[in-house]
């Protein structure tokens, strides 16, 4: 509940009993999350309350989402900077009547419907998820029959302002404007989808730092390409970096070269000849290996790069982009299972959705919290309850005579230590196995809060007579 009303309390939504069901909600939610609303409210009333609440015409998608926006802003007052992670998504979502209203997601071969989302997630600067800056819901004009030369022509004489990249831009500028109010420094990372002319020069005027990966091995002003004119520059170091999972890759250690030059990118515009100049830093991270796997990053920035470690700066920032990656894989297939939702309406769903992302950047926040601030206090990050509940339920499992082993104070268990036991009770088996996951996670924290709801229960009902 603690938690629901830090992210939710602050939701205008026209009458305080919305926001109180809002927040009883979150709270049923981050309890036992589920992209089902049945699986979530096991009670009658508390379920047809919460259907209610999401098909209400008189609840604002944007008024939900705000209120998580500025409490994640305000997790961020007193850094430097912050990163703020964009990338774009899809939610795959069931209408086999296709009378919801969901517009197509999937490709001309494999074909869904569903919603699409940009997402921005606020990242501390020791790499550790702040929680969901920015989002937006849209759905897209139905898929029309026209050949590869046909979109093209059509997506030249389209308005930047009109087409899905532009949600990127307007992301990063409410999300500096949030950040701002705080006095923290934003710092921008996207993928190679912002390697695009209109996003490049947005980014470039906006009052931020940037990383962008490049996609195009671009023209520059002399005439030149840009990867040939990186793989004159020498070497400026040398780097080591943990290269995560993904997919069927595993993880592993790469070292990898860093080059860096100022240069001057050349747009041209091929409808109208018109061309645009933008002058940034590349930074070429490559590693030397004649593997298919090898890491060769090319990055745009305008960070000042005149060294290995201000180098070594700009791959931090963009290895920061896992951050949303993992994100998505507990949102949407962790305990989340956001494309479970069977809900009647693209608002409903939003509405839902954003709910159970606020749940999914909890779950990833006390999993990189206890990594990168190990010996932080676990109290405030978890109630006074929840710890007390977790070190009963190690009490039980590690000692023979539980009654008299004392209980530890409150305020010494750190975040490493309960989080290793919120793990155990979603099934962790030890550090041989590595730190804790999310699903680990949410499980354990789905069954912490179970338990500390019996005890509160327990305790309110007084001794048996």
């Amino acid at each position: 509940m603690g938690w629901a009303q830090d992210e939710f309390g602050g939701a205008g939504l026209g009458d305080i009993r919305r926001t109180r069901r809002l927040v009883m909600m979150a709270a049923a939610v981050a309890r036992a999350p589920s992209g089902k609303v049945s699986s979530v409210f096991s009670r009658t009333k508390e379920r047809e309350g919460a259907y209610d609440f999401l098909e209400s015409p008189h609840v604002e998608v944007d008024a939900i989402a705000k209120s998580i926006f500025a409490a994640t802003a305000t997790r961020a007052h007193g850094l430097e900077y912050a990163y703020v992670v964009i990338d774009g998504s899809s939610l795959s979502l069931s209408d086999t009547k296709g009378t919801k209203g969901f517009g197509p997601v999937g490709t001309r071969t494999q074909k869904a419907n569903g919603l699409v989302v940009n997402t921005a997630l606020a990242v501390s600067n020791d790499g550790a998820p702040l929680g969901i800056i920015d989002q937006a819901f849209w759905n897209r004009r139905p898929t029309l029959d026209l050949t590869k030369t046909e979109v093209w022509q059509r997506n030249q004489e389209r308005d930047f302002s009109e087409k899905e990249p532009a949600e990127i831009v307007r992301s990063a500028e409410r999300s500096i404007q949030l950040l701002r109010a705080e006095g923290v420094q934003s710092w921008i990372v996207v993928d190679r989808v912002a390697d695009n002319r209109d996003i490049l020069l947005a980014l470039s005027k906006a009052s931020c730092v940037f990383t962008v990966r490049a996609t195009y091995d671009r023209h520059l002003s002399e005439h030149k390409r840009l990867r040939a004119e990186l793989a004159a520059e020498p070497v400026l170091g040398h780097y080591r970096i943990q290269v995560p999972r993904t997919g069927k890759r595993a993880a592993r250690e790469a070292e990898i070269e860093i080059r860096a030059k100022r240069v001057e990118l050349l747009f041209r515009d091929r409808l109208n000849k018109h061309t645009e100049r933008l002058k940034l830093t590349a930074v070429w991270l490559h590693e030397p290996s004649s593997e298919k796997n090898a890491l060769d990053w090319m990055l745009y920035t305008n960070a000042p790069v005149d060294s290995a470690d201000q180098c070594r700066r700009i791959v931090q920032a963009y290895r920061t982009r896992w951050r949303i990656e993992e994100f998505h894989r507990t949102w949407k297939q962790g305990h989340c299972n956001v494309e479970d939702a069977q809900l009647r309406s693209p608002d409903a769903v939003a509405k839902w959705a954003i709910i159970l992302g606020a749940v999914a950047a909890r779950i990833e926040r006390l999993k990189y919290v206890s990594r990168t601030d190990p010996q932080a206090p676990a109290l405030g990050t978890l109630s006074e309850l929840e710890i007390e509940v977790l070190q009963l339920d190690q009490r039980q499992r590690r000692t023979k005579q539980p009654r008299r082993k004392k209980l530890v104070s409150l305020n010494k268990i750190t975040i490493a230590q309960a989080t290793h036991w919120i793990a155990e009770l979603g099934g962790w088996i030890g550090k041989a196995n590595g730190p804790p996951g999310s699903i680990t996670l949410a499980r354990g924290l789905e069954r912490l809060a179970y338990l500390a709801e019996g005890v509160a229960l327990a305790r309110a009902a007084g001794p048996a007579k």
